[in-house]
């Protein structure tokens, strides 16, 4: 897009939009997936430098990895759960059933008896898998009998301890759901939904847990990844040629 289309071939501006773009996406804790196409390579060498370079002066690490890295990543955190229990009156009990490799997360609570580092905003790092915490509310989301199972497998997706409870449990919760409509049908309704329902949850000024959505404490994820589409040699210069032009 950027060659082709708005003719913006100078490695300066390029990393720098490049750079900009991972600042947003580090922001929102998401990923930036990097698409060159190969015959790029050379000219792209110095606005990726620049991005690789901005990427690692950040504050918190973004993990740089290939995109089946991701997928395979994506698929371990799936079977990461929170097991809470109540111990005494605003004291909770917190397994974590996860790999090594989690990022723990917590916000409007007390961890008991370890220091909880800043994180990101208002979340702490939490740096053990078993521990106390100090809570006016249980720290998940709970969900009614009528609410279906999408929602609940939708919140552990996103990493959020989700589980079933009646309605008179959920003045314990820092949020109680009831969803008999689900996310929708359409995937209109699904995206905005689901979407919406993130953004409810973030606003919480409530105790929660969670896992972050990256591996060992990471903040974001950057991907660079290749697309051939020069099916002859031909083409291959052509392109090349072009930018050039």
């Amino acid at each position: 897009m950027l060659f082709d289309r708005l003719r913006i071939t100078d490695p300066e501006e390029v990393g720098g939009i490049w750079s900009r773009m991972m600042q947003r996406i580090y922001d929102a804790g998401g990923l930036y997936t990097l698409n060159l196409h190969p015959e790029r390579g050379i000219l792209c060498k110095r606005a990726l430098d620049s991005l690789l370079s901005y990427a690692q002066s950040r504050p918190l690490s973004i993990w740089v990895a290939r995109l089946a890295d991701v997928a395979k990543w994506w698929k371990e955190r799936s079977r990461f759960r929170f097991n809470i229990t109540s111990q005494a009156p605003e004291q909770w009990r917190v397994e974590v059933l996860c790999t090594p490799r989690a990022t723990v997360l917590a916000r409007h609570l007390t961890i008991e008896d370890q220091p909880a580092p800043p994180w990101f905003g208002s979340d702490v790092c939490v740096q053990t898998h078993s521990f106390t915490v100090k809570a006016t509310k249980c720290p998940c989301i709970g969900l009614s009998t009528r609410t279906p199972q999408e929602v609940v497998d939708f919140l552990h997706e996103q990493g959020y301890p989700a589980l079933r409870c009646s309605q008179e449990e959920e003045q314990q919760c820092a949020l109680y759901l009831d969803l008999p409509e689900g996310l929708g049908t359409t995937r209109k309704e699904q995206v905005e939904r689901r979407s919406a329902l993130v953004e409810r949850i973030e606003r919480l000024e409530a105790p929660l847990l969670r896992f972050g959505c990256w591996p060992d404490g990471s903040r974001a994820a950057l991907a660079v990844s290749g697309d051939l589409d020069s099916v002859t040699i031909q083409y291959f210069f052509l392109r090349v040629l072009e930018v050039k032009q």
